[in-house]
């Protein structure tokens, strides 16, 4: 039986690195999804500064003409005051012709306004396209790691799954059935080191026989408490 113990902790160490394996290959699909997210919203940021500069240039464009039928508009009032006959409707024209000068002025500061942020949104999509060219690349060379690690991963499980299946095959049917059902219902760990009088997986102390048959590492020996297989490292 001494063999078959030493074979369960060798196996139990195999398991480890099995569950190890299995969460980071687990974790690493999500760090990719992580930086596809990463990488729409880099697309995202810039379509929207893209999509403000179109929208500050089309009302530049709506300005424009709102300007360009504002001095027409003038223009024509002007022209109107050679036919005046009196002074009342003289008067009524120049403030209507002011009006609109007033009305022109206001939409010149609006296209100011707008020339400037039109300037801003193409330095500001500049910027971000040079930044999204980086981010990419960066991006790209972070996913080429990750995808390497999973391969990696992949192939380290596979190794330690063969290697666990040679030494469960050493094993009595008996015992490696009670080990995987321990296996499954503690947490992955089935087989722990006695320290100091006590059960390294539940931290209970066990009654001194017990430990004293632990110690010898001859039997298949579990905890009181537990239930896991105990064993003495000396």
């Amino acid at each position: 039986m001494e063999e078959q113990l030493s074979l369960l902790i060798q196996l139990q160490e195999i398991d480890t690195r099995i569950r190890a394996y299995t969460e980071q290959k687990n974790r690493l699909p999500e760090v990719l999804a992580a930086l596809e997210r990463k990488r729409a919203a880099n697309k995202e940021n810039l379509d929207a500064v893209k999509e403000g500069l179109q929208t500050a240039q089309k009302n530049k464009r709506d300005r424009d003409q709102a300007l360009e039928s504002g001095v027409q508009k003038v223009e024509r009032l002007k022209a109107r005051t050679s036919e005046i006959k009196n002074n009342k409707e003289y008067q009524a024209l120049l403030k209507e012709i002011e009006a609109g000068e007033q009305e022109n002025k206001a939409v010149e500061d609006e296209i100011l306004a707008l020339m400037e942020k039109i300037d801003a949104a193409a330095a500001a999509i500049t910027a971000a396209e040079k930044n999204s060219l980086e981010e990419d690349a960066a991006i790209a060379a972070e996913q080429k790691e990750h995808e390497a690690a999973i391969a990696k991963v992949e192939e380290e499980l596979k190794a330690a799954e063969r290697e666990k299946q040679e030494k469960a095959a050493r094993i009595e049917p008996s015992v490696f059935a009670r080990y995987q059902r321990l296996l499954l219902t503690k947490a992955g760990t089935a087989i722990v080191e006695v320290r100091g009088e006590s059960c390294s997986g539940c931290f209970m102390s066990i009654p001194p026989q017990v430990f004293v048959n632990v110690k010898k590492n001859e039997s298949i020996i579990t905890c009181p408490q537990c239930y896991r297989i105990l064993y003495y490292k000396g």
